[in-house]
């Protein structure tokens, strides 16, 4: 009695198959993205974080040594000074007329961006002159609120008005620091407000 093996599978896939595999690996991409995105996200609100921690430092440094704060008129009053030129330069040492030492107090690291309008994420240079940029590239409207914003004693009184809770007056502190996060927008005088939920602060715990 002849035996007739039965008829060979096509050991490619079929098209339900296929379309298995693919729908797998739209969602682990899915997955891994958001986790990426996630990672990105907080290791911007570190760095935030550390330039505010640093620009504290570098202005109770400078006043040790100057017994004076740093030109910045904006500063007594929200939402503060911005870290442009004029402070900026203090701080790294070319304002050899506020910083005749050419100390530089402030060290990071080259903005992101070749232009000024687009720079973000540190220093941006001009010649002998530089400003500090926040970490997130921001646009539009947003665009406008880039830089960090010092708020300083300038009347020496050991008191610094918090500029979204004036019922809880910061004492003890030269300056503090802060910034719109990503979304470039802030509301003063309330915490809690939506726009402020993503700022980042020197004298705040976690957001």
């Amino acid at each position: 009695m002849k035996i007739t093996s039965p008829p060979s599978r096509n050991c490619g896939f079929t098209l339900i198959e296929l379309l298995v595999v693919i729908a797998i690996i739209a969602i682990l991409a899915a997955m891994g993205f958001g986790g990426g995105a996630a990672v990105m996200k907080a290791a911007k609100k570190t760095v935030a974080t550390n330039d505010c921690t640093n620009i504290v430092l570098a202005i109770q440094s400078y006043y040790d040594d100057y017994n004076t704060l740093p030109e910045a008129p904006e500063a007594g009053t929200a939402p503060g000074a911005p870290t442009t030129n004029e402070l900026m330069d203090q701080l790294v040492g070319f304002d050899k007329e506020s910083n005749p030492n050419g100390e530089r107090y402030f060290q990071g690291k080259d903005a992101k961006g070749k232009t000024q309008n687009g720079a973000y994420g540190g220093l941006f240079y001009t010649g002998r002159s530089v400003e500090l940029f926040d970490a997130w590239k921001k646009k539009g409207n947003a665009a406008t609120n880039r830089h960090y914003f010092v708020l300083m004693d300038i009347d020496l009184d050991d008191e610094i008005t918090d500029p979204f809770d004036a019922t809880k007056p910061l004492y003890g502190r030269r300056v503090v620091v802060w910034t719109t996060g990503p979304d470039g927008q802030f509301t003063t005088g309330q915490a809690t407000a939506t726009k402020n939920r993503d700022n980042v602060y020197s004298w705040r715990g976690k957001q």
